[in-house]
């Protein structure tokens, strides 16, 4: 029985450690970020992998660096390292304690080597995105692959939803693949360093919503944020997050201003939502969420100090 160490720390994550067990492997521990202050009470949230390492009486190790733990993670004697969604970069000085060590990746490597690849792929556009068994390097995402498996992008597909359809995957793929790529029985592949591209965790500030895009590229940007951490704009200096929109068809009728439109301009309003332009084309905002507050439908949202609603604008300097 092969000894494994699970680095991991969201949902995905969990649910990759749940199908772990299910093979002939022991868990000799697991490694997580460390507990957050959530909401303005301060309370302690715990990573969902650590939530559940608890309710299995896991040792669990929370390292700030996990190269802090280097002793700790050596007297652990585990055979491999298999890792999903940690959220640190493992030096080498930790790789090389084990036989092997496995990242399971949410993206067609080479293509979005980083942090965020489903959301990127939403971003673009991307009709397909999938998961990559790959042999972890001195290099970010940048080692052999020893599996991948492609899944098909919905057009209504958000990020809750993609990420669901890539666990079901990534499960099926360490069912039936996984053992023999620790007993060395399925080899490596280079990647092609000439199509490698990158999917750098967003910052906060890139989180806003640009309205001089097209709005298929709104449309895309929203939901690849949607549900969290939610994309957001402005409105007369109020931050409020986009939660779901619809692109406005060709042949759908709606009254619009006889002003020169300008991208971010709400130019129409209904109990469904409200009609905003963009660079090219309009979208309709479905549900929001305002400071504070909880989601609501965008047909229920009321305009603060706006007599002209029609001509209220979605951005940081609406007046």
């Amino acid at each position: 029985m092969y000894k494994v160490i699970f680095c991991g720390t969201p949902e995905i994550a969990t649910a990759i450690l749940k199908s772990l067990e299910e093979l002939n492997l022991q868990i000799v521990a697991i490694i997580t970020q460390p507990d957050k202050l959530q909401n303005r009470k301060k309370e302690i949230m715990y990573p969902p992998v650590k939530k559940y390492g608890l309710t299995k009486n896991y040792q669990i190790l929370q390292p700030l660096k996990v190269n802090d733990m280097y002793e700790e993670i050596k007297d652990l004697k585990a055979d491999f390292l298999i890792t999903c969604a940690f959220g640190q970069f493992i030096p080498k000085k930790i790789l090389d304690l084990f036989k092997n060590s496995i990242n399971i990746h949410t993206s067609l490597l080479p293509k979005y080597r980083g942090g965020s690849p489903v959301q990127h792929a939403l971003i673009n556009g991307d009709s397909q995105t999938g998961i990559s068994f790959m042999k972890m390097i001195k290099r970010m995402d940048a080692g052999e692959v020893y599996i991948q498996k492609a899944i098909d992008i919905d057009s209504n597909d958000n990020a809750e939803s993609l990420f669901i359809k890539i666990t079901k995957l990534a499960q099926s793929m360490i069912k039936k693949y996984l053992i023999d790529i620790l007993d060395g029985k399925i080899q490596g592949k280079k990647q092609n360093e000439k199509e490698v591209t990158f999917a750098y965790n967003l910052t906060n500030e890139q989180e806003e919503i640009d309205w001089n895009k097209s709005a298929t590229e709104v449309y895309n940007f929203i939901r690849a944020l949607s549900p969290k951490p939610g994309a957001f704009t402005f409105l007369k200096q109020e931050r409020i997050k986009i939660k779901t929109i619809r692109i406005i068809k060709e042949d759908e009728i709606f009254i619009i201003p006889k002003i020169a439109l300008i991208p971010g301009m709400i130019v129409n309003l209904d109990k469904e939502g409200i009609i905003v332009s963009t660079k090219a084309g309009f979208i309709k905002i479905l549900e929001l969420q305002r400071e504070g507050k909880k989601t609501v439908s965008a047909g229920t949202f009321n305009f603060p100090n706006s007599p002209f609603k029609i001509i209220s604008l979605f951005t940081k300097f609406s007046q």
